[in-house]
């Protein structure tokens, strides 16, 4: 089930298919930028898009299937 966009925000930390985690990094016009990292793994955190190619906001909240971590 999709996040509500308004839960979108700068160091937040969400869920995505396939056990994905997304950082939220920058939201500029609309625009959100993420990295991503396996759940399973705990991996370093890598560029989830091109610096080109930022997610839509409402496409990112779309995507993601829970909130982990929001910022105080």
């Amino acid at each position: 089930m999709p996040i509500d966009q308004s839960k979108v925000r700068v160091d937040g930390i969400y869920s995505a298919g396939n056990n994905q985690h997304r950082k939220v990094v920058r939201i500029k016009s609309g625009n959100v930028y993420w990295e991503s990292r396996s759940g399973n793994l705990q991996n370093d955190w890598a560029p989830g898009h091109t610096l080109a190619s930022p997610t839509p906001a409402a496409k990112f909240a779309e995507d993601c299937t829970g909130i982990i971590s929001l910022p105080s």
